[in-house]
């Protein structure tokens, strides 16, 4: 009978310390922003549009989130704190929790494959650097001056972008040499943003005006796909449309997401298929954009990291 009872209060001191376990969802999910609510939240969706739900519901601004790659969690940036920073929530917008003890302008979060690393973009004096650190909030390091940074699936580099509107280029920064090199040729037109690997690791999206002088062409900005090695640059979205970019890769790298502007201005997702076939609209409501989309089918294996559950510090979510 003690051992029962042992096993019990075991079992439930589990979940008081890992609530999130046994949350991952079971089917695929968009996690994205919106701008419906009179401010920006968090939503999740499935892949065709459907049940479209708030997951922050919080007065603050809640924006770029990224799914843990085991799909137990989800980083996001709010400013619940006098600033922008990096929160933890479970996929059902519960538990949330501020990632580092001392709050600092952190923005664009990317996880590192293994989940246990992220990287993301820190202001400092009006200048964006990249940074990494734990997951708990420890060991946070700066490795370069950038912005945007996207970790590789194979965890060896992390893509960011350098330089202001009308000369900005895409690099690979290199974990383990330390050094960067540009994704592009330097004779390449200097107006690209958001960078995003594929699952293989083999390419990347990007948003590309690639077209100069810019000066009435900002509206031909559209998404482009590009190998590692800068080779085979291809157009994904036709540039009849208005201003398109955020591209977000499905789980096995078929189709991809993205912002466009349709003519109230007013930016929805949509999705299109890399074999062909026309782009097909998610979002339909205000101000939109794609996150990123998980699906357990392609997740890193669930296995207990208590350390990525024991952040005591911040505020929760208050309704």
């Amino acid at each position: 009978m003690k051992g029962l009872s042992l096993l019990l209060f075991c079992a439930y001191s589990l979940t008081l310390v890992c609530p999130g376990w046994g949350k991952v969802p079971t089917t695929a999910k968009i996690v994205f922003s919106s701008f419906r609510d009179d401010n920006m939240e968090v939503y999740i969706m499935n892949p065709d549009g459907t049940e479209q739900v708030n997951l922050t519901r919080n007065r603050a601004a809640d924006l770029d989130a990224v799914w843990s790659p085991t799909g137990e969690h989800i980083l996001f940036v709010s400013d619940r704190v006098r600033d922008r920073d990096l929160y933890l929530m479970e996929p059902d917008g519960s538990n949330v929790r501020r990632v580092f003890r001392k709050v600092a302008h952190r923005e664009h979060p990317t996880w590192s494959p293994d989940g246990k690393q992220i990287a993301y973009q820190r202001f400092e004096a009006d200048e964006s650097w990249i940074y990494t650190a734990k997951i708990d909030g420890t060991h946070e390091e700066k490795i370069v001056f950038g912005h945007a940074p996207a970790w590789s699936p194979d965890g060896k580099e992390i893509a960011f972008v350098t330089g202001k509107a009308g000369h900005t280029r895409i690099w690979l920064f290199n974990l383990q040499t330390r050094r960067q090199k540009r994704l592009l040729p330097e004779d390449a037109i200097p107006w690209m943003w958001t960078p995003a690997w594929s699952p293989s690791g083999e390419q990347l999206a990007f948003a590309w005006l690639n077209h100069f002088p810019f000066i009435g062409f900002v509206h031909r900005q559209t998404i482009y796909i590009v190998n590692r090695d800068g080779t085979g640059v291809k157009k994904i979205v036709d540039e009849t449309g208005n201003r398109t970019d955020t591209p977000v890769w499905s789980p096995n790298g078929d189709i991809l997401l993205y912002q466009q502007r349709p003519e109230n201005n007013r930016a929805q997702i949509f999705k299109i298929a890399l074999g062909g076939g026309d782009p097909i609209q998610l979002t339909h409501i205000n101000w939109n954009v794609p996150s990123d989309w998980f699906d357990p089918a392609f997740a890193l294996p669930v296995s207990p990291r208590p350390q990525l559950l024991t952040t005591t510090w911040g505020e929760l979510k208050w309704e």
